[in-house]
């Protein structure tokens, strides 16, 4: 289990979807919209929202203040992804950093490495 900070307003990922995964979240702090096969649904602390695998989904804090939560995947592996492309939130400069050109080239190359498919990028899906 990961913990995942997200600053104020901060956009999420592109829509995607895990291959071989299904995904948790569990809001610690704050408010996270997630979208989960076209549906957006804005959960609050205590709430959890589970995307199942092959879902196309995506998140973004909606508010102000950061949101925290808890995120797993089972089967376990993808949190990989996290150590690799994620941007500690004690740096100073981590959400510029986690929106750095280089980076996301990088996270969009790689991405299916890891069972994260680009909904945009995969022409088999409707």
């Amino acid at each position: 289990m990961l913990t995942v900070v997200s600053p104020g307003n901060a956009e999420g990922p592109p829509p995607h979807y895990h291959e071989d995964a299904v995904e948790l979240f569990l809001i610690l702090g704050g408010r996270l919209a997630v979208m989960c096969d076209s549906t957006w649904r804005t959960l609050g602390v205590g709430e959890s929202f589970v995307v199942p695998r092959g879902s196309v989904h995506t998140f973004r804090n909606p508010d102000a203040t950061e949101a925290r939560w808890l995120t797993t995947f089972a089967p376990r592996g993808f949190e990989r992804f996290f150590t690799d492309f994620g941007i500690p939130a004690e740096r100073a400069d981590a959400q510029a950093a986690s929106l750095a050109g280089a980076l996301i080239g990088e996270v969009v190359t790689r991405c299916t490495e890891y069972g994260m498919i680009l909904a945009a990028q995969d022409s088999d899906r409707a």
